[in-house]
């Protein structure tokens, strides 16, 4: 790579003033958007500048997007199933509808100028719900082989294995046909988006990876794969995004 691209990443949490421990050196409780710094760490890693992204309003996406070469979607709280005509399910959990709206417009403006988009965990659903595609609300409802959301192990922790189909772009990338990964996670894909294909299974058939149809780097991976990045097929994940950023941002200066 001839210069680091710049990785812009989304931040999806909320922290409510009432969920602070404050100390007497600290600021008042307020409400701050917060990102797992293991996102930055793994960017870094790979070669890449990562660009913490707040949010905007919708139609500045576009001037954002203008000065990133590369994009990551990071994991967060439920989408909330109007942007994809549902109702809610009585186990939805809590949902920030204006991340939503920002980050659904952030995929589809990446996406369609043809960004290298790596999404993880909430950022596939996401990239699924942003290409027309629908969410499984509540995962227990489809049975209790695989406990997706394993809350009582740090998200460091591998629970259980996937398939990776093999000859899919996803399977090139990682180096693997089966992978151990980490889990946690409440919704899931069910309906699967225009342009997209599922490339990854756990043992109860829940899709855990997606890829682009085209030739572009678009991947979701419904594991966190930030906090494995000292795994080498994991790293990979974020080497091939800045990878395929450094490539896009070097075609954009050779055509200027």
């Amino acid at each position: 790579m001839s210069a680091q691209p710049l990785v812009g990443v989304s931040t999806s949490e909320v922290r409510r003033r009432d969920e602070h421990v404050t100390v007497p050196q600290g600021e008042p409780p307020r409400s701050e958007l917060a990102l797992g710094e293991r996102y930055l760490e793994a960017v870094r890693t790979a070669g890449g500048l990562p660009v913490i992204l707040a949010p905007v309003r919708t139609s500045a996406v576009d001037a954002l997007l203008d000065r990133l070469d590369a994009l990551c979607l990071s994991g967060g709280p439920d989408l909330h199933p109007h942007h994809y005509g549902a109702p809610e399910h009585p186990e939805l959990g809590p949902t920030e509808p204006e991340l939503d709206q920002f980050e659904l417009a952030l995929a589809r403006r990446a996406m369609a100028r043809g960004m290298p988009v790596l999404a993880i965990c909430r950022g596939m659903q996401v990239m699924n719900v942003a290409r027309g595609g629908t969410l499984c609300q509540h995962l227990p409802d489809l049975g209790d082989q695989v406990e997706h959301r394993r809350s009582k192990e740090g998200n460091g922790v591998v629970t259980h294995e996937i398939e990776v189909l093999a000859g899919s772009r996803l399977a090139k990338l990682l180096g693997a046909t089966r992978l151990e990964v980490n889990s946690y996670h409440h919704q899931g894909i069910d309906e699967l988006g225009d342009g997209l294909r599922v490339v990854a299974h756990a043992p109860d058939g829940v899709p855990e990876a997606i890829e682009g149809t085209s030739n572009g780097f678009v991947f979701g991976v419904q594991w966190h794969a930030e906090a494995l990045a000292e795994r080498r097929d994991q790293l990979a994940l974020f080497e091939g995004l800045v990878h395929a950023g450094a490539d896009r941002a070097q075609r954009s200066t050779e055509a200027a």
